[in-house]
């Protein structure tokens, strides 16, 4: 890409950019599409458990619920560190 036919606004600077891309549309749809399947799964695997849970005693059911909470907190604070603010220069636990 040449600096001077940006500068000096040349006609050539129009076909410097592209104007349109095919594949947009189908990737949106196929983004959509699996954002749709995700959430499906997530309900599929929730009512199995949500019946489960209500067929147990109540200590078995404390027992698990503390098992989901420390497994949040090992998957959620790491990712939380590294994530972050998403800016340069600012310390890495600002969301916690």
């Amino acid at each position: 890409m040449e600096l001077g036919i940006l500068e000096n606004g040349q006609d050539e600077s129009i076909s410097l950019v592209e104007t349109g891309n095919k594949d947009k549309p189908k990737g949106a749809a196929w983004i959509i599409i699996m954002v749709i399947l995700l959430n499906a799964c997530l309900i599929a695997l929730a009512f199995p458990l949500y019946l489960y849970l209500n067929s147990v005693d109540e200590v078995v059911k404390k027992r698990l619920m503390d098992y989901c909470i420390v497994g949040g907190g090992l998957i959620g604070i790491p990712m939380l560190y590294r994530l972050g603010d998403l800016s340069k220069g600012r310390p890495n636990f600002y969301y916690i």
